[in-house]
């Protein structure tokens, strides 16, 4: 297992080269920075740009801003074998090798493990200590090591196996390395051999030892490009290989003492050697000797270091490994910037302290105030001509100067910071101090083209002073702090710098900004209207470029105005600037601006837009500035002071690199544990491959925070680098790290694909975008599945909340309207109360004296009269008893009073009441009982209105010749605890029409009545059922409805507890013993005289004889309205009565009466359909109809006339009234009946017909086209209209009018009378024939239309009339 350190560096030190012209600055790694030890053993650089340094403890990886770290872990097979790392290759399948102490391994980088690789010699494996690796020009690659001798990779990299067989001549077992030269010999070093050379052309083994060699103990091989082979020793320097004589030659080192060499290597063509103590040295080609190898800006000094490792990267800078110490990096330098300062190891003109002034004056020499050390004097070669150092005398240069100017007068002026502004005697060096400027810190100095000499104050403002007058003015703020910046006055006096632009105004930086200064008019409001241009900011720098545009660099970044326009612009960071302080600013000759900052030095490209930025790795004094330190020359070489000195530069000779430039990932972290191809997540791996090759990560949901390393693998400048990143998901704005920044983390991001690109920025230019896929798997509830599932359960929520809503509705509804029923019951059975108190007392008046008479000797028919009357006057009186009691119920004033009573006889006596009606009906009332005599508790009062109503409703819907059985039995239910555990049961069955069977449950509520075609005639006030559902609650009984199963009809159930052990005591009635159990006055009374009624009806009687032969038909099924009418109609007419409408349709097809007179409400058929029929069929449509019914609201009279209806009238009704009407129709009818029948079968009888008035001429010519045309059967209302002149509307209206039929009924109706006359006449004639003669093309149709009008088929009609 491996252990991965990555630290950020905190620092960076540089490395300077002997060079002095150029600032190499290099950086010093060691294990204060990440490294694993400073015992350092090798460097490699793989294929993927990643260095490798070997330690003797531990192995380290390094991207360029942080070192990985692996180490042995005891027990883990996949950590390194030891952590004493010997050497490094990587082959040309770029297997990363590692050869430590004990052994060799190969590193993994897609799972970053280690394995173990065999190594066998004479059939066993063994572990040696490897010291070097090589891959021959053959791809094998071969290694020594120390005790083993050599061994050779197989081909799979498997395992290696020893090649003694190949130097058996020479079996040294102790190597130290080897190197295969251009002519493929294999040069093998040995620990106190020698040198072994074998030739694989010949198998030739060649061994050289001293004194042929300088030394045997050989430390390094190599080759350079001209063919020359160096062997190194440990103890006597470097020798080069004569070919030719087959001897070597030492190569000489000028300087003293012998050589340790360690290593060598070819550096941008030059052999470099590191020793074992004598730090690193140069071969000169041309004197052939060993040079020492020095380096200015070293930040130390290994001049006797130990150099154990040289390596030049892909990028062409220099690596040094000492032991002992650390890592030195040189990067390559592609830019000449020069340096002056305290870094420079072996030349430095300038002293230690921190540059705070640069001026360069007349003569050339450059003039640099440096921080507590006074000022340095350099020639033009930069050369230190002299130092004025400070003193305490008052005329010695001050410690600090802060500014340095040369007037036109060759006078040059120093302004410090604690002794105020001086004139310098260059020859004496005296300061001259005797300028009144009354303040101590002087920071800028300037002069206009009128000799005003500008001096700026810290505090003070600034001082005018003319150098021919001596004149002096002094320009301070108001110091009230008001910020007003239309006031016309210096607004703020600490200066930090003074510009006199081509115009002669006066451009000031202080500490509120930039303000500009008209010495003319004294005026500083000269732009915009302010006297400060730029506000909320320190000025440091201002300069003016060739347009005459300000630069005015400050703490808010940098600033262009322009003066004809008065725009002003804006840069910062995030234009690409490096820092938003501006120290110092230039233009060079390419107009482009040149600034200091706190973090090196950046470009602006006027042309393009853009900034490039330097560091200090790329040879600047460092990264900080300081304000106020620059100067251009008059060869437009720029000059920026810092921290460590002076960075000095030809700007022409500053190119911005543009090599390609690659970004890596190269880690990836979940919760800051790093993955690789083995980590899991969610139980899924993250990846399949290295994460530097990965292009897509998978996640769970739960690892949704991570964090993305990447790199450029560049090691010259790696914190100019700046890094712009996105997220397209997130945004599609790129996002900037800082420079050296090369880490971004993302927390807690949802489930989804998120795609990453980074790319690099480096001097001004972009590198290729890398891009790779982060795939956040959901959890299973937030997957496409689950999706599903949640749009299926939310369907059916919103379903089923929709169904409870609608529910909640209707059920709101049905309590609503049950509410309303309720108060309409209210209000109906209050109403019926109301008039049942006034109703009785008249009913008393009616029933006593009706009995009377009915108990005296009568009349016959007046017998019947009053029978009727008395029955129903009785009817009347049981309704509002019901009505009474049902109120009793309600108002809970029922108390039931119960005694022991025989059911049998009690049912016996009751059936008496309605035996007058099975025998008008001819119905079959039976009761069933198995036993003789039933004693149960009964309340007499109220029991009785329970059958009755039964009883009652039973025959109503049992049509004639049915049958009404009362069955009687006792039973147990033994799934019941309460009372009706023993019960007895009476069973009212009729053969009826039975009770729907969706309305079954409802029949007991209060005024339910089932609107059906029986209940239509036979309507009540529907509380019949309900007041005795609740009697036999009373009871503790039950009572419930059922159809029959085995024939039509319904069945009622009553079951009342037996006994009276469930009464309470207040329920039970005292009887006396001579106490009747059961009699009725009224019943036995009525059911006599019914009898008696029945017997006279059945006796046979003389019919009256009607007075005229007018016949009439009455449809009725109320049983005695019916007879009443008969009786009443029967002296004037022939009577016939029917039943309900479809009986009476089909009687008066069969033969017409001249009459009709019919109820509405009836069964199967109703008044209204029946009048509807028949004014439809032309046969009959001219017999009168009255209509007779109960309904008498307007809107139902309406309906009735709109049907055809003669006349309607309201029950009760007029009987003179009603013969009246019946008189008059009949009288009108007899003058306009048949008028033009049979019109169809002669014409000729049509035309003798002298019609007078415009309808008849109409008729006349529309029968005419309907005679011409009756056998086509495309006869219609637009061809008759078209005959005879008339719209389609017209025509049909006419027609209505005067026939009551519409164009197609009346044309149907000729077709069917002419068809009827040829089936009767013609008897040649098919029924076939006949139809298609009338126009019918359908056979079918033809039948079906003469049955419906005739009642018989056209085959039944032609027989009938044979």
């Amino acid at each position: 297992m491996k252990t991965s350190f990555k630290i950020l560096f905190p620092f960076v030190i540089y490395v300077i080269s002997s060079f002095t012209a150029y600032a190499q600055t290099g950086r010093f790694y060691t294990t204060d920075g990440g490294l694993s030890s400073s015992l350092i053993n090798h460097f490699f650089q793989d294929s993927k740009g990643f260095m490798w340094t070997a330690t003797e403890y531990g192995l380290n990886s390094f991207d360029g801003l942080r070192f990985a770290n692996y180490w042995h872990v005891s027990g883990d097979s996949t950590s390194i074998k030891n952590n004493y790392v010997r050497t490094l290759f990587e082959d040309s399948r770029q297997n990363l090798l590692i050869g430590c102490i004990d052994g060799l391994m190969r590193y993994d980088r897609e799972t970053n493990t280690f394995s173990e690789i065999p190594m066998i010699r004479a059939g066993k494996q063994v572990f040696p200590h490897v010291t070097q690796m090589q891959e021959l020009h053959n791809g094998e690659i071969w290694m020594t090591t120390t005790g083993q001798g050599m061994f050779r990779l197989d081909e799979q990299r498997k395992q290696a196996v020893s090649v003694d067989e190949l130097l058996r001549q020479s079996n040294y077992n102790f190597q130290s390395c080897f190197y295969e030269d251009s002519y493929y010999n294999l040069w093998i070093g040995t620990y106190g051999n020698g040198l072994i050379c074998y030739m694989p052309a010949t198998k030739e083994v060649r061994v050289f030892k001293y004194p042929t060699l300088n030394d045997n103990n050989i430390a390094a091989i190599i080759e350079d490009k001209q063919g020359n082979l160096f062997v190194g020793t440990q103890k006597r320097g470097l020798s080069c290989y004569n070919r030719k004589k087959n001897t070597f030659t030492p190569v000489p080192y000028v300087g003293n003492g012998a050589l340790s060499v360690y290593c060598m290597a070819l550096v941008d063509g030059q052999l470099l050697v590191g020793t074992d103590g004598q730090g690193l040295k140069l071969y000169n080609p041309v004197k052939k000797q060993l040079e020492d190898y020095t380096i200015n800006t070293a930040p130390i000094d290994f001049s006797e270091g130990k150099i154990h490792t040289i390596l030049e990267d892909k990028d062409k800078n220099l690596w040094l490994g000492l032991f002992q110490k650390g890592i030195v990096l040189i990067p390559k330098q592609s830019n000449p910037f020069e340096y002056y300062g305290s870094k420079s190891t072996y030349y430095n003109p300038i002293g230690q302290g921190c540059v705070m002034s640069i001026f360069q004056d007349s003569n050339q020499h450059l003039w640099i105030g440096a921080d507590n050390e006074g000022i340095y004097e350099l020639d033009a070669e930069g050369g230190c001509l002299r130092h004025y150092q400070p003193g305490s005398s008052s005329h010695s240069v001050a410690n600090t100067i802060m500014c340095i100017y040369e007037d036109s007068e060759k006078n040059l002026w120093l302004g410090s910071y604690t002794r105020g502004i001086a004139k310098l005697n260059r020859k004496t060096g005296v300061c001259d101090y005797s300028l009144p400027v009354d303040n101590e810190k002087i920071l800028s100095i300037t002069e206009d083209k009128q000799k005003n000499l500008y001096i700026g104050t810290l505090g003070s403002g600034f001082y005018q002073y003319n150098l021919q007058t001596g004149s002096l003015k002094h320009y301070e703020s108001a110091k009230d702090e008001t910020g007003d910046l239309k006031r016309n006055e210096l607004v703020n006096d600490w200066i930090n710098y003074i510009f006199c632009d081509s115009e002669g105004f006066i451009w000031l930086g202080h500490y509120k900004g930039v303000s500009c200064f008209n010495p003319l008019t004294g005026s500083f409001i000269n732009y915009r209207q302010v006297n400060t241009l730029i506000s909320g900011c320190v000025g440091y720098a201002i300069q003016e470029d060739y347009s005459g545009n300000i630069w005015a660099g400050t703490t808010d970044g940098l600033y262009c105005f322009n003066k004809k326009t008065e725009e002003l612009k804006r840069f910062t960071t995030a234009d690409g600037l490096s820092n938003n302080v501006i120290c110092g600013l230039c233009e060079d000759s390419r107009h482009d601006i040149w600034l200091s900052t706190y973090m090196g030095i950046s470009k602006y490209d006027v042309k393009n837009n853009r900034f490039v930025n330097y560091y200090s790795g790329d040879g600047l004094q460092g990264n900080e500035f300081t304000h106020g330190a620059f100067y251009k020359d008059k060869k437009g070489k720029i000059y920026f002071g810092g921290i460590n000195g002076v960075t000095y530069f030809s700007p022409e000779s500053i190119g911005s690199v543009s090599k390609e430039t690659n970004v890596w990932v190269t880690d990836f972290y979940v919760f800051n544990h790093p993955i690789h191809k083995n980590s899991l997540s969610g139980g899924e791996p993250v990846i399949d491959t290295s994460v530097q090759d990965a292009n897509q990560f998978r996640l769970s949901y739960k690892d949704n925070t991570f964090s993305i390393v990447f790199s450029t693998l560049q090691y010259n400048n790696p914190e100019q680098i700046s890094y712009q990143y996105k997220v397209d998901e997130l945004g599609s704005q790129w996002l900037s790290t800082e420079p050296g920044v090369n880490r971004v983390t993302y927390n807690n991001l949802p489930p989804g694909q998120y795609t990453f690109q980074v790319r690099a920025l480096n001097y001004g230019n972009y590198s290729e975008t890398r891009t790779v896929k982060i795939l956040i798997a959901p959890p299973w509830y937030q997957t496409w599945w689950a999706y599903c599932v949640y749009i299926t359960l939310a369907g059916l929520l919103v379903l089923g909340i929709v169904n409870y809503i609608l529910s909640r509705m209707r059920h709101r509804r049905e309590i609503m309207k049950r509410e309303h029923a309720e108060q309409l019951n209210e209000a109906k059975l209050q109403f019926f109360i109301n008039i049942s108190h006034e109703i009785r007392t008249p009913m008393t008046l009616i029933i006593n004296p009706l009995e009377k008479l009915l108990a005296d000797k009568r009349d016959g028919e007046l017998h019947k009269t009053y029978l009727m009357i008395y029955r129903n006057a009785q009817r009347i009186l049981r309704l509002i008893n019901q009505l009474m009691d049902v109120r009793k119920l309600d108002k809970g004033q029922m108390f039931m009073k119960f005694r022991e009573t025989d059911m049998v006889g009690f049912i016996a006596d009751l059936m008496q009441t309605f035996e007058y009606m099975a025998r008008k009906k001819n119905i079959r009332f039976v009761f069933k009982h198995e036993m003789p005599q039933l004693k149960v508790w009964i309340d007499l009062n109220n029991f009785d209105k329970v059958l009755m109503n039964i009883l009652s409703n039973a025959f109503k819907y049992t049509p004639d010749g049915g049958e009404v059985q009362v069955s009687l039995s006792t039973g147990r239910d033994i799934t019941r605890r309460d009372a009706l555990r023993d019960y007895f049961e009476i069973v009212i069955t009729d053969s009826g029409i039975g009770i729907d069977r969706n309305k079954i449950e409802r029949i007991f509520e209060r005024f339910y009545q089932i609107d059906n075609d029986v209940t239509k005639s036979n309507f009540g006030t529907g509380i019949g059922l309900h007041l005795s559902r609740s009697l036999v609650q009373l009871h503790h009984g039950i009572i419930f409805a059922e159809n029959r199963e085995d024939a039509p009809g319904s069945r009622f159930i009553i079951r009342i507890p037996l006994g009276s052990a469930h009464l309470r005591t207040d329920e039970l009635e005292t009887v006396d013993a001579d106490t009747v159990m059961f009699h009725t006055v009224d019943k036995p009374v009525l059911a006599k005289l019914e009898e008696e009624l029945m017997m006279e009806e059945e006796e046979p009687q003389t019919g009256t004889k009607a007075k005229t032969r007018l016949r009439i038909l009455v449809v009725e099924d109320e049983i005695e309205i019916k007879a009443y009418l008969k009786s009443e109609l029967s002296d004037e007419y022939k009577v016939e009565t029917c039943n309900n409408g479809k009986e009476a349709y089909d009687l008066i097809l069969r033969d017409i009466p001249d009459l009709v007179i019919s109820d509405v409400m009836m069964p199967e058929m109703d008044g209204l359909a029946l009048c509807r029929k028949i004014k439809q069929n032309t046969n009959v449509n001219h017999v009168p109809i009255i209509l007779l019914t109960a309904r008498s609201k307007p809107e139902d009279t309406l309906e009735g006339m709109e049907t055809g209806a003669d006349a309607y009238m309201v029950k009760p009704f007029n009987t003179e009234l009603l013969k009246r009407t019946i008189a008059n129709l009949i009288a009108n009818r007899r003058l306009l009946r048949n008028k033009f029948s049979g019109a169809q079968q002669q014409e000729d009888k049509i035309e003798k017909i002298t019609m007078k008035s415009g309808d008849e001429i109409l008729m006349g010519k529309i029968m005419k086209v309907v005679n011409e045309h009756l056998d086509d059967p495309t006869l219609n209302v637009e061809m008759l209209a078209s005959e005879v002149g008339l719209s389609r509307v017209h025509v049909h209206r006419k027609l209505k009018e005067l026939t009551n039929l519409s164009t197609r009924d009346f044309i149907k109706n000729i077709r069917l009378q002419q068809a009827a006359t040829l089936l009767a006449q013609d008897h040649k004639l098919t029924v076939s024939e006949i139809a298609y003669a009338t126009g019918y093309t359908n056979l079918s149709h033809f039948s079906s239309s003469f049955r419906e009008k005739y009642g018989m088929s056209p085959k039944e009609y032609m027989n009938q009339h044979r």
